[in-house]
């Protein structure tokens, strides 16, 4: 369907969909969308080029465009049920970017935690050190200013998420698999059949050379899969040493089969990121960039969107957002602050994201927020799902409590007003979730200045 020069996205402001979004406008493709509300991310599509309405509607349809559509978007939306109708050309999401990788060597970043951070930082360095590659990431990186870009160079950079399964459509060159962790069980049912998924994904690569995986992730290790390794562990192809972490950065050595790399700074926090930012400087190397090259762009890279992300300080008080919502994803995280901002006081509040996860993840919550000092919860964020028995706000936070019997509750309409009423100056704040918990930061910003 690349043949074709018009596209309509059903909810383009998707982290997903609005990368693919991009690299056809940059492609010179007319793109039109639709979201269910504006944001940062369709306003910035606005600006190259797309036209977006706010609602869906089936008159949001153009006369003729093929149209993409994803998981998430079921038979009841307007436009595609319209779009079926009246025989317009559609297209799964993955589908497109199986097909806008082609005639690329694709590097493919999978696995249930630190895929987002490890794809941007990949890219970046291809972007820093002249290799022009294309992109589409699961987060906003500030160096780029975009999650998706059309390049010019052999390499196509993809964050290849395994919630719905179609990571299996797409043929990699080369890769890194983070680790595998008890995700999205209600697409895989059971661990098994996740795992299996995972071998798919890896069978897939062109050049097992090429593909890196985190011999310190137990299931992964155990997984039988043909790849280069990295780790702590004594026995990885590619082994961290010497970490230490200064603030708001981290240093450590790489031991390269006979190869020694030493003190590459990257600034970001926690071990976690030392193994991301290990797989690509060693997948990199593998390629043939400069190693002068990669230490450059560490050094250069700011972040991404909802990654440990600053959104504002006031009296003293920081304050930071971050997209983590399953336990491991939290407690390293949090880890990774305590240790960035030692002496100082955390305050984490958390939105629990989806019921099914709640549900699948339920015991392992309470241990994940040991490193706060205090620790609001607030409702759970259904991201259209339906409730399930049992499985409430009050159940999770009698769970909680278990471990942190100070932690408290908060209704989101008055999470905001609460955190303002907790926090004093040189406490850290770090909201964390995938739902509109991100707002809070401006809503508390907002009330600071009235």
């Amino acid at each position: 369907m690349l043949g074709e020069n018009k596209y309509h996205f059903i909810a383009i402001g998707g982290i997903g969909m609005s990368a693919l979004a991009r690299i056809l406008l940059e492609r010179g493709a007319t793109v039109t969308g639709s979201d269910a509300a504006a944001s940062y991310v369709t306003k910035g599509l606005e600006k190259a080029g797309a036209k977006i309405n706010i609602g869906h509607n089936a008159e949001n349809l153009p006369p003729s465009a093929v149209v993409v559509y994803s998981t998430a978007i079921t038979e009841q939306n307007p436009e595609l049920s319209c779009a079926k109708k009246l025989g317009y050309p559609l297209i799964h999401r993955a589908e497109l970017l199986a097909e806008l990788m082609e005639s690329h060597a694709p590097l493919l970043v999978a696995g249930t935690h630190g895929k987002t951070t490890t794809s941007s930082l990949l890219a970046h360095v291809l972007v820093v050190t002249g290799f022009s590659p294309s992109f589409a990431v699961g987060g906003i990186v500030h160096s780029l200013e975009k999650n998706g870009g059309a390049g010019h160079g052999p390499y196509f950079v993809a964050e290849s998420c395994e919630s719905d399964g179609t990571f299996s459509l797409y043929p990699g060159y080369g890769g890194i698999i983070t680790n595998i962790d008890n995700d999205h069980l209600d697409y895989w049912k059971e661990m098994p059949a996740l795992i299996e998924g995972f071998r798919r994904f890896a069978g897939n690569m062109r050049a097992k050379n090429h593909l890196f995986i985190c011999v310190d992730d137990p299931i992964l290790r155990d997984a039988g899969l043909k790849a280069k390794t990295y780790g702590f562990d004594l026995a990885a192809d590619v082994r961290i040493s010497n970490f230490l972490q200064h603030g708001w950065k981290i240093v450590f050595d790489l031991h390269i089969e006979d190869g020694f790399h030493p003190e590459i700074e990257v600034p970001l926090v926690g071990r976690h990121n030392a193994l991301n930012a290990s797989a690509v400087f060693a997948l990199c190397l593998s390629l043939g960039v400069p190693e002068a090259g990669i230490r450059k762009a560490f050094r250069s890279f700011c972040g991404i969107g909802r990654r440990m992300e600053k959104k504002g300080e006031w009296n003293g008080i920081e304050i930071y957002d971050d997209y983590g919502h399953h336990p491991t994803e939290i407690a390293t995280t949090l880890e990774g602050v305590r240790a960035a901002f030692q002496g100082c006081r955390l305050v984490v509040a958390f939105q629990p994201h989806r019921y099914t996860r709640t549900r699948d993840c339920f015991e392992e919550f309470g241990p994940s927020f040991q490193a706060a000092d205090v620790l609001y919860i607030t409702d759970i964020y259904s991201a259209g799902e339906n409730p399930l028995p049992g499985i409430d706000t009050h159940a999770l936070m009698e769970q909680i409590q278990k471990a942190n019997p100070s932690s408290l509750y908060s209704p989101r309409a008055e999470l905001a007003m609460r955190l303002k009423e907790t926090l004093r100056k040189d406490d850290v704040l770090v909201t964390l979730g995938a739902g509109d918990i991100t707002k809070i930061a401006g809503e508390l910003l907002q009330l600071w200045q009235t």
